[in-house]
């Protein structure tokens, strides 16, 4: 579901589709979100374009959420072989004197 019409995709104002809401922690969420909190828009409504792709209603996703989706570069690499847990090696010889 859309919530937001984007008539002139250049133009500078979008239309909402949809009762949206903020939540407390700054996020737009339809009515219907258990975490909505403060009404932010009625359908018909015009939103600003910078508004809109901030709190990504545009399809994309907001500069917070895809802040939030990358992946630092020191967590990126996998992590290294555990070199301590190696089988022990047979240190008794052939004949089992432990020589």
């Amino acid at each position: 579901m859309a919530l937001v019409r984007d008539d002139e995709p250049d133009g500078e104002w979008v239309t909402a589709t949809a009762r949206l809401c903020l939540t407390e922690d700054g996020r737009v969420v339809p009515d219907t979100d258990p975490a909505a909190r403060w009404l932010w828009c009625t359908p018909g409504q015009p939103i600003r374009r910078s508004d809109a792709e901030r709190y990504g209603l545009l399809g994309g996703e907001g500069k917070a959420e895809a802040k939030a989706r990358r992946v630092p570069a020191n967590k990126a690499r996998r992590a290294p072989a555990n070199k301590a847990r190696r089988a022990p090696a047979n240190k008794q010889g052939s004949d089992g004197d432990g020589v």
